[in-house]
């Protein structure tokens, strides 16, 4: 035993690779379950991770039995641990950092587990990512064929790479993975992002732990497809309700202007849609669907709400005339070069200056909230 604690001393210090390294990052289950009991040190003995001096480092190891020792040396290397799992690992890797999670996530602080949080969810994505194949007729046969339920050959299948054929064993196996359609000829491996929520949020205070469950329900599904929203109009309108009810609750967590930026973009959505999703005419006459208008003028009637006041302006812009538009929202009806302006456009600058909702576009520039459990800075993606 002495001659372990020496090692573990001389690794510690060093931080150097050696026979005595720490445990693999894929432990068996028994390797790091602990009680309370055996990974709590008493409050006058420094933590592993705040020993300064060998004399310290000692005082830290004898006092921590040879579980909680594992675990601590684990639980400090879970973040490289994390962020070195590519498209290149298999299942298991990824099943050894959840055995991982559950020994280290009980004794972490809230730094830890915030990060640990952000670490996992990238790491998803790039154990999902694979490499464009050089063959897209080829891979689109493949790839359309499984995700209809339909058969596929032997001959078929090495056509697509390797990578992709390990992803679709797996998804076969009745792992956590499944594969849809993206759109323009495309397609993409996901997972439940439920089962990503549930194993952080038990660790979570009450604002963050709602955060990534609801983001968990609510990005399972495509929110684009062919440049379309592939939401409707009342789920558009039931998410900005949501996140506007969670920024009135929790107006000091921590996940506020995530939750503004998704208020913004649903907010967009239902009062101007996109590119290929429209809910009223050009004009902003009159919705397509009679229903609609309902379900907005139910919206208007809403106490203390800036849907409701954006409602209201929306139903008011609809019944006024050209001329009281352009009265109240001037805009230029020619472009620079004299031509004019197709009347869309016009309606749109005009009902822009009416609502003054951010631009969708600068949203989601800055932010991707529709994809994970997190929002992420579309700059450090």
């Amino acid at each position: 035993m002495q001659n372990k604690i020496i090692c573990i001393i001389v690794v510690s210090l060093s931080l150097g690779t050696t026979a005595c390294q720490p445990p693999s990052d894929k432990p068996e289950p028994s390797d790091v379950a602990s009680t309370p009991a055996q990974t709590e040190a008493p409050a006058s003995t420094p933590s592993l991770a705040e020993a300064k001096t060998p004399k310290a480092l000692t005082k830290a190891i004898v006092t921590l039995s040879e579980e909680a020792l594992k675990d601590q040396l684990i639980c400090t290397k879970l973040h490289d641990t994390i962020n070195a799992i590519d498209n290149k690992n298999e299942l298991e890797d990824i099943h050894g950092i959840q055995r991982q999670l559950e020994a280290c996530l009980p004794v972490a602080d809230h730094a830890e587990i915030r990060q640990w949080l952000t670490d996992y969810q990238a790491m998803y994505a790039r154990f999902l990512s694979f490499n464009s194949p050089t063959d897209s007729a080829a891979f689109f046969t493949v790839m359309n064929n499984i995700e209809q339920g339909g058969k596929i050959t032997v001959a078929q299948l090495k056509q697509v790479n390797p990578r992709i054929r390990y992803l679709l064993g797996l998804m076969r196996s009745k792992a956590d993975i499944k594969l849809r359609y993206i759109g323009a000829n495309d397609f993409e491996f996901y997972h439940d992002l439920t089962a990503m929520a549930d194993i952080f949020a038990p660790y979570l205070p009450d604002d963050q732990r709602e955060f990534i469950q609801r983001m968990a329900q609510d990005n399972q599904k495509l929110f684009w497809f062919d440049g379309a929203t592939a939401l409707s109009f009342e789920a558009v309108g039931a998410r900005a309700i949501y996140w506007e009810a969670f920024m009135s609750r929790y107006p000091d967590s921590s996940f506020y202007d995530d939750a503004k930026t998704l208020f913004d973009t649903y907010r967009y959505l239902l009062f101007f849609g996109a590119d290929n999703t429209q809910w009223t005419d050009d004009e902003r006459r009159k919705f397509y669907i009679p229903a609609k208008e309902q379900w907005m003028m139910q919206l208007a009637k809403r106490a203390d709400s800036q849907l409701a006041k954006d409602a209201q302006k929306l139903l008011t812009f609809m019944q006024q005339s050209d001329n009281e538009r352009q009265n109240l929202y001037p805009v230029d009806k020619k472009d620079r070069n004299g031509h004019e302006i197709n009347e869309r456009r016009v309606t749109q600058a005009q009902l822009n200056q009416a609502l003054e909702i951010p631009s969708l576009s600068k949203t989601l520039k800055e932010k991707n909230c529709v994809n994970g459990i997190l929002c992420v800075d579309n700059e450090v993606q």
